[in-house]
């Protein structure tokens, strides 16, 4: 009888042995092990409490500042019971706990250290993590703001390759208007020098139309359209006459 008695007791504790450790594993304070702030810019260093399956309750969190020269700083403690306690520490305006997470306000480069989130429970005990907290001059350029500066340098380069163009490119004067008296069975001729014969793989005609030696002066309808060219000479009434040959 007392065998059977003390067999279930004995499992009892075996299990307890066996179980405790996986809950306690179970908890922990998670941290991110580095934080990257910024001059002026506010930063918080994350701190969040993972509670096992016996549901610890949490009494007290604290932040203590381990700098660079090994110095130890307290910085904040938050107690269940007694409230929030800021040390008169450089961050003490700067600082405010919010939940288990510190917040830092206008970070200045002296803020730079290890930072331990330390968290006490009932019943499972303390727990604690630490981040690395680092300091920088310059906040980097979202992805949004780099392709904002693309756009708009891209904007600049057209804007100042049409100006080159209107001005060095297309010049005032380059086209030319022009009557020209074309005899279809001799030279092309200009009517305003008459002296001068010109070369017809020079003149760059459009939209030519033929017209009898019966017909009079140009209507409306050989008016046509300018075509601009940097180099080539532009003529926007063209009358061609077709000679008659007994």
């Amino acid at each position: 009888m007392k065998t059977c008695i003390r067999s279930p007791l004995v499992l009892l504790k075996l299990m307890h042995i066996t179980l405790l450790p996986a809950v306690l594993e179970a908890q922990e304070a998670k941290v991110q092990p580095e934080v990257t702030g910024y001059l002026g810019q506010d930063v918080t260093l994350p701190c969040k409490f993972i509670k096992g399956p016996n549901h610890s309750s949490v009494t007290q969190v604290q932040w203590d500042l381990k700098k660079p020269e090994g110095e130890k700083i307290r910085i904040v403690v938050s107690h269940g019971s007694f409230g929030v306690n800021i040390p008169d520490t450089f961050l003490k305006e700067r600082v405010n706990i919010t939940e288990y997470s510190l917040v830092i306000r206008a970070v200045e480069e002296r803020d730079a250290g290890s930072y331990t989130c330390s968290i006490s429970t009932f019943p499972s005990g303390s727990f604690e993590g630490t981040t690395n907290f680092v300091v920088q001059e310059q906040m980097p350029l979202s992805s949004a703001v780099v392709s904002a500066v693309v756009i708009a340098v891209l904007l600049l380069l057209v804007i100042m390759a049409a100006i080159v163009y209107l001005i060095f490119i297309r010049r005032p004067g380059s086209s030319v208007r022009q009557h020209v008296y074309i005899d279809t069975h001799g030279p092309v001729m200009d009517v305003a020098r008459p002296s001068v014969t010109v070369k017809q793989e020079d003149v760059v005609y459009s939209d030519v139309k033929l017209k009898s030696p019966r017909d009079g002066t140009p209507s409306s309808n050989d008016v046509h359209t300018e075509i601009p060219h940097a180099d080539d000479v532009t003529y926007s009434e063209v009358l061609v006459l077709r000679q008659q040959h007994k």
